[in-house]
């Protein structure tokens, strides 16, 4: 099997490095050039004689005539952060992997660290085809994640980090030899949000009524430890909202 990757982020740079340890050999990679990581990326492949391109979008003709000239049967996107064309979908034989951090179908989308606090749905990561929708493609592999009234959005984040990374290793030989098994998602149960979304929701309305546990969710599913946060304006002056959730032993 002929196979290329789109790397980015932590997640891709964190790949990267364990495929080119693998004895499959991949036809090319790409980076992806406003990322932090794009660097170390480009380094590891370069370092193991694998021909990396630099600045080049997925949905450029440059980019199309690389999946057809080197007859590419996968491509595997790596924590990329574009959207792909169909037309570039359907120049691999077989198709592109992506991976998403939540338990699929449920949170589609952006943000799906929060929306699974927030509408208590089920909190995971995938792997899986994708197609002209968002996030909507066939599965191929899952792992859950447990969580409970003390995660906060930056505990999930993180723990979807360790999994998708973990799910991908321990996959790897299957994704690589194409045993696969892709499974159609339960649009029925589906859920999604824009990246917008979260802004507007997670702003605290002070005339609003909420139930003590909505509120809960909506402080501690925006809790990170930078800027970003929930937030409140009073007297025309934003405050930002965090909170740490313990379990008592009496």
């Amino acid at each position: 099997m002929k196979v290329a990757i789109c790397a980015a982020n932590y997640v891709g740079k964190e790949l990267s490095s364990f495929i080119v340890e693998q004895e499959h050999n991949i036809e090319f990679a790409i980076t992806c050039s406003d990322d932090e990581y794009e660097e170390e990326i480009f380094k590891t492949f370069s370092d193991h004689q694998i021909k990396c391109y630099r600045n080049i979008s997925v949905n450029d003709d440059k980019f199309f005539n690389l999946l057809k000239d080197n007859s590419i049967d996968l491509v595997l996107l790596l924590w990329w952060p574009k959207i792909v064309k169909e037309h570039i979908i359907k120049a691999a034989k077989i198709g592109f992997l992506n991976l998403h951090p939540s338990l699929l179908p449920y949170n589609r989308g952006k943000h799906p660290y929060y929306w699974s606090i927030i509408e208590d749905t089920p909190a995971g990561v995938s792997i899986h085809f994708i197609n002209p929708g968002i996030d909507d493609g066939k599965v191929l592999f899952q792992k859950p994640i447990d969580t409970d009234i003390t995660t906060t959005g930056e505990i999930l984040y993180t723990k979807s980090i360790e999994a998708i990374i973990e799910l991908f290793k321990d996959n790897y030989e299957n994704i690589i030899s194409g045993h696969l098994n892709p499974i159609e998602q339960d649009s029925d149960i589906s859920t999604f949000h824009w990246g917008k979304d979260i802004w507007e929701h997670s702003k605290i309305d002070l005339s609003k009524k909420y139930t003590a546990l909505e509120l809960l969710n909506v402080i501690r599913a925006r809790t990170f430890s930078g800027d970003n946060s929930a937030f409140f304006v009073y007297k025309n002056e934003k405050y930002n909202v965090k909170i740490e959730i313990s379990k008592r032993d009496d």
